[in-house]
């Protein structure tokens, strides 16, 4: 019996993780690369880069943002990268790439906040923000203020919404609160409030009571981030730590009148540009293959992505020096970065390089990472898996990749995977681009994020290490793979396919055991085999990726020897299925109840989404930017952000113009493992439609 069919064996038998396939090596040996890369990648030359970085972002301007850009540029030239290009676009708070409006210039020189009664308090208390000592204390894009400031009394509405604040009689005042000053902002020129200060904190964290948030949105768009040149222009928001609000809380609640006078010297403009850069390792092959790497810089933390920023840079300046001295080949596929402004700027990227993404682009990484204390058990490499829409063979490269260092290297550090979730610069598998994405972080860093604390003696070297030499492992191996590299990849990607199979398989055997009757068992049999046949085929679909990496004239020779491990894939799953369809009867006999054959419903519902099918306009996730608030349907705020179960966002990357609304619902609750509750498809997608983000193939 071969390998292969060994394998397929075990897990028949027993449904535990694989190991990996015997006799089968990748080309370029892993092991051996790790050690030269692992070598020369220096932790605190990374950290240096951070400092540099984050010198300039932690003002949170855009004329910082641009030095920023020029530094990175500068460090790309250091080390001899092949391309060290900056890209502007313009920050005109009009210009959209996708549906991301690029924002209106911002700066500062400098904002405070005092109290100037009662008299005579703690100094500690009196001044409560100072922009040059604490960038975090002011708000992103808040309004300058007359030049003598504004001063007027601190109303206390701790938990407010639009009756709150209309009971407050807040006109012309400064509110105090604990809430999210960006949820706000678009409430307050209604009710005459110019300002807000915050002592919010993320996560509600009572541990940072001397920390302050870091408030980067300020957009009249439930959801929204930067400012455009449709937002209000005339309010402010500051930002102070816990002890601070509670302070001025307990001084509030006694009865004392508490008067402030804030003072910004802030500027809004429209005539200059957003930058981001983009560098490049030459790749040897004529095809204009790439491998992409991308990061986010322009945010107040050091961690937060300085150091992503920083391990990029020194990840792909050791490869490059590396090819350099002839210590690694050339690789085939050139290896590119991309830095600049979260979303924003990688929209835009996208956007510039819309073909070569589609067409030359084989994979890509996004890291957001923190680097933070190495010792912390907490501080974690993990792996961001790819999206349903987009299965890859990547989601079986990158474990094995962070298995194989950290068990030569740092066996005692942990290590996982998890599914996808946006939220970063990690939209690229999305369909209408279609590059294959994992994100990768360090996972530790929750307790600096977005907030004051997120400084650079919080850097620790020895996490940077890590992060570079994986990241530059990882894109050297890609970058280089072709058709001698399919039988290993083969291999990591069955053991893959399987796990996740078997994973499925399990999740409804346990609901199995707490059924109730035989409609349940009916219902969990009928759900349950459906999802095992529904990942089975995603699974082939992710073995058949590996074609990616292979040129044209050795297609036909790739699809032949895969056919054999997506047979098997199939097989396995089939034979997975009739283990759980045995698991059912066994337990209704147990439970001496008859199982209750499930028949989906077929309502009014059902028959008009059969009807729908929607083909979407937009590349990348939705802002709803420029669509107005009162017109939105079934959204609170704008669904730009994809988790599993946020089903505005999921289901618009399977509207591809051949599906119906019903066979998107099927396909969001699967990846999901849920129902969609409290959301209706068909009015959503109707309103989608109405402002031009779908149009209809049928079902007008």
């Amino acid at each position: 019996m071969n390998t292969r069919k060994m394998l397929l064996s075990c897990f028949l038998c027993s449904l535990i993780c694989l190991p990996l396939l015997p006799g089968e090596a990748p080309r370029q040996d892993l092991d051996s690369l790790m050690e030269t890369v692992t070598s020369k990648i220096s932790g605190n030359r990374a950290r240096d880069y951070t400092m540099r970085l984050w010198q300039h972002d932690k003002w949170n301007t855009l004329p910082a943002w641009k030095r920023t850009a020029r530094e990175a540029q500068a460090i790309m030239r250091e080390r001899g990268f092949d391309e060290a290009e900056i890209v502007e676009t313009p920050a005109d708070g009009k210009t959209q790439y996708g549906t991301w409006t690029n924002p209106v210039g911002w700066d500062v020189r400098q904002a405070t906040l005092e109290i100037t009664e009662p008299a005579g308090l703690p100094d500690e208390y009196r001044l409560l923000c100072n922009y040059l000592d604490n960038p975090t204390s002011l708000n992103m894009f808040s309004s300058p203020t007359p030049p003598g400031g504004v001063e007027t009394e601190l109303v206390l509405v701790d938990h407010p919404d639009p009756a709150a604040l209309e009971r407050a009689s807040a006109r012309g005042k400064i509110i105090l609160t604990s809430s999210d000053p960006g949820s706000l902002k678009r409430y307050l020129h209604r009710y005459g409030i110019p300002g807000v200060l915050s002592d919010t904190i993320e996560g509600n964290n009572r541990d940072l009571i001397n920390a302050n948030n870091w408030n980067n949105t300020w957009s009249d768009v439930p959801g929204g981030w930067l400012m455009n040149a449709s937002d209000s222009k005339d309010t402010f928001s500051f930002s102070v730590s816990q002890k601070k609000g509670n302070y001025l809380r307990n001084l509030i609640r006694q009865g004392k009148t508490v008067k402030v006078r804030a003072v910004i010297d802030s500027r809004f403009y429209t005539d200059d540009t957003l930058p981001y850069v983009t560098g490049r390792v030459r790749g040897s092959g004529s095809e204009g293959e790439e491998v992409l790497i991308v990061g986010h810089m322009y945010e107040w933390g050091a961690n937060d992505n300085c150091t992503g920023a920083s391990a990029i840079l020194d990840a792909v300046g050791t490869l490059q020096e590396l090819v350099s001295s002839g210590a690694l080949p050339r690789p085939r596929r050139s290896i590119r970065v991309w830095l600049g402004f979260e979303l924003y700027g990688s929209m835009a990227f996208t956007m510039h390089n819309l073909e070569r993404l589609r067409t030359r682009t084989v994979a890509s990484v996004c890291c957001d990472s923190p680097a933070a204390d190495y010792d912390l058990s907490t501080t974690a490499f993990t792996i961001g898996m790819n999206f349903n829409a987009c299965p890859s063979f990547t989601d079986a490269v990158w474990p094995e990749v962070a298995g194989r260092y950290y068990s030569r290297y740092s066996p005692h550090k942990p290590w996982m995977t998890r599914p996808f979730m946006s939220g970063l610069d990690n939209f690229f598998g999305e369909p209408s681009i279609g590059v294959p994405l994992n994100s990768v972080t360090m996972n530790n860093g929750g307790h600096l994020h977005h907030n004051s604390t997120d400084t650079i003696d919080k850097v620790d070297p020895r996490t940077l290490h890590d992060l570079s030499t994986l990241n530059a492992v990882y894109l050297y191996y890609m970058a280089n793979a072709g058709h001698e590299d399919v039988p290993f990849l083969a291999g990591l990607a069955f053991t893959r396919a399987a796990n996740v199979i078997a994973d499925k398989k399990r999740g409804f055997s346990a609901r199995l055991g707490a059924a109730r009757d035989g409609s349940e068992i009916g219902k969990i049999l009928a759900e349950g085999t459906r999802a095992i046949a529904y990942y089975t085929g995603l699974e082939q679909k992710m073995l058949s990726s590996i074609q990616r990496i292979v040129g044209a004239d050795k297609r036909p020779e790739t699809r032949t020897l895969l056919a054999r491990y997506i047979d098997d894939v199939g097989e396995f799953g089939k034979r997975v299925s009739l283990q759980f369809q045995d698991e059912a009867g066994s337990t209704a006999k147990s439970k001496s109840i008859e199982i209750v054959r499930y028949a989906p419903p077929d309502d009014a519902w059902s028959k008009e989404a059969a009807l729908i099918v929607p083909r979407r306009t937009k590349v990348g996730t939705l802002t709803l930017d420029g669509i107005p608030v009162e017109e939105w349907k079934e959204v609170r705020s704008a669904p730009s952000w994809w988790e599993a179960d946020h089903w505005a966002a999921t289901s618009y990357f399977w509207c591809d113009g051949t599906r119906n609304l019903k066979e998107i619902r099927e396909l969001v609750e699967l990846e999901a493992g849920v129902p969609i509750q409290d959301f209706d498809l068909i009015a959503y997608y109707r309103f989608l439609e109405k402002f031009k983000m779908v149009e209809f193939v049928s079902g007008k």
